[in-house]
């Protein structure tokens, strides 16, 4: 009996440490991780009234896919830096697409605010928010993602203060990197 009161106890004693022990083997989920590969056969209106598939701004290059609105100044600011990186990787095949998330009614002043600013990157139209939110995990504006050129997020990106940007510029060489030594 009391070999039976040992083998308990040592039971209840260990029991506890052993399954701490194999909870704290388990790697914690990525938090950074965005699933869309599946959904990304969709098609979207562009502000010039186009129908697109998104998928075909995939498949070239890192893509830098920007979620703005126009109450939205960070959105604006940000949009504004994520061109000129574009620009300056293009020759990368770094690509940008920006999807507003304006309402329906505000399509003319995105149309207004597009040409003024000389925007000539796709501007997609997701006035429900369907898009930002059930396919790409829109959390809050500004949000951005970079996609590898096969859907596959390999940044994402929430909020922006200027300079925000610089960090964006080294995980775009850092892709770009990537992308070169797997040939």
């Amino acid at each position: 009996m009391a070999t039976f009161r040992s083998f308990l106890f040592s039971v209840f004693l260990l029991a506890p440490s052993y399954a701490f022990s194999q909870t704290a083997q388990t790697p914690p989920p990525k938090v950074d991780s965005v699933h869309v590969l599946d959904n990304l056969k969709f098609t979207v209106k562009t502000v010039k009234g186009e129908e697109v598939n998104f998928q075909d701004f995939l498949g070239k290059g890192p893509l830098l896919v920007n979620f703005w609105a126009l109450w939205c100044e960070p959105c604006k600011q940000e949009m504004k830096a994520f061109k000129a990186l574009t620009e300056k990787f293009k020759a990368e095949g770094v690509t940008m697409v920006a999807v507003n998330t304006d309402q329906v009614r505000s399509v003319a002043k995105v149309r207004a605010y597009v040409a003024t600013q000389g925007i000539d990157f796709p501007i997609l139209l997701d006035p429900d928010g369907d898009i930002a939110r059930d396919i790409f995990s829109m959390e809050s504006l500004p949000y951005s993602l970079i996609l590898m050129p096969d859907g596959t997020v390999y940044r994402k990106h929430i909020g922006y203060t200027a300079g925000d940007e610089k960090e964006t510029e080294k995980e775009l060489l850092d892709l770009i990197a990537l992308l070169k030594s797997k040939g």
